[in-house]
């Protein structure tokens, strides 16, 4: 979500030690990217828009990946380019090479309509990023990077407004991506030479937000069923097939936004839930995985205690061990103030 003119990517410093990934990171778009608390500060780092020849846009980035500290992407959308009668959003990536963030031309075939949502990094000539294009078709979209250039990957056509969400990469042959279409979860896998679609389970109206994984047999993905009221939706995926497993969910509203994964024994996600029809104010949601159940962990939000007055909304999370794990959103007085990052940090 982006509430400005201006890209920001925000990334750990750190203060006299090494910034080295951990040895066997949890796969997902957000791996091992989040290093230890003990001795690191955020700061705000540049990084480029759209050129000025263009005009005034707003540039907005969605999804964030790497293989290693030296080799991040992050993907998005410039807003909004006019040809003729119709207005495009153009894709924005950018790539970190360990000092600098720097603009990458997106797939020159890919729809002119585009924007990307997620992306993860198997190494610095093997990254695949996910989106959507809203014109003409509003079709999935699909990006995959050599190590010189972005290409576009057919993929089937999904009936009724198909849009890939999140993308996780384990190898060269076993990619999975995450989303929606026509109406339903759409879960589709690469086995290194096409992508195809995996039956998903779906629960009314079903959209996956995104996907992480431990490892191939341990596959996670998350997001929100619509029947009639907005519900939390996950299912797993064993090495041979995907089932749904129920959240805890006893609110009148509520939704994943983000997955990690740690072991077969040990996954969070979180999002938002509004506490009952009376008080329809997103407060922060997270959940825990034990290997059998999923179960609410109590979560902070920016509320005076119980007043239930401002929006609290997590949108994604990473983790580097059980012991070290950040969830990301917003917080902001509903319909009104300045929207303001928030940050919650899990710690034994």
């Amino acid at each position: 979500m982006a509430f400005g003119r201006l890209t920001l990517v925000l990334v750990f410093v750190l203060a006299g030690c090494s910034a080295g990934f951990p040895a066997s990171p949890p796969v997902g778009a957000t791996s091992g990217l989040s290093p230890s608390a003990k001795s690191s500060a955020w700061t705000l780092v540049s990084s480029p828009n759209a050129p000025p020849t263009y005009g005034i846009y707003d540039d907005t980035l969605y999804g964030v990946g790497g293989s290693s500290p030296g080799d991040v992407w992050a993907v998005g959308n410039v807003c909004c380019y006019t040809h003729g009668s119709q207005e495009y959003d153009h894709p924005l990536t950018l790539h970190w090479n360990g000092s600098v963030w720097s603009t990458v031309a997106g797939a020159a075939t890919a729809p002119e309509d585009t924007t990307l949502h997620g992306v993860s990094a198997l190494s610095r000539s093997d990254a695949w990023a996910v989106g959507n294009a809203p014109y003409p078709n509003n079709q999935a979209v699909f990006e995959h990077w050599n190590g010189k250039i972005w290409n576009a990957v057919s993929s089937p056509y999904i009936y009724n407004n198909g849009e890939m969400n999140s993308v996780v990469a384990l190898s060269k042959n076993n990619v999975w991506a995450a989303g929606e279409g026509n109406f339903a979860a759409v879960l589709e896998h690469w086995n290194g030479s096409s992508w195809s679609f995996v039956p998903a389970y779906t629960q009314g109206l079903t959209v996956l937000k995104s996907i992480a994984a431990s490892g191939p047999n341990d596959i996670w993905a998350v997001g929100e069923f619509l029947d009639p009221i907005v519900g939390l939706f996950s299912e797993h995926y064993d090495g041979s097939k995907w089932t749904y497993f129920p959240a805890f969910d006893n609110f009148y509203a509520a939704a994943f936004n983000s997955v990690t994964v740690l072991s077969p024994k040990d996954a969070w996600a979180v999002g938002y839930e509004e506490p009952s029809q009376q008080s329809q104010v997103p407060q922060t949601l997270i959940e825990h995985w034990d290997g059998s159940k999923w179960s609410l962990v109590r979560s902070p939000n920016r509320d005076p205690k119980g007043s239930y007055t401002l929006n609290n909304t997590l949108f994604g999370m990473a983790a580097r061990s059980a012991n070290d794990i950040w969830g990301v959103g917003f917080w902001t007085a509903p319909n009104a103030g300045p929207i303001q990052s928030l940050f919650v940090h899990w710690k034994r």
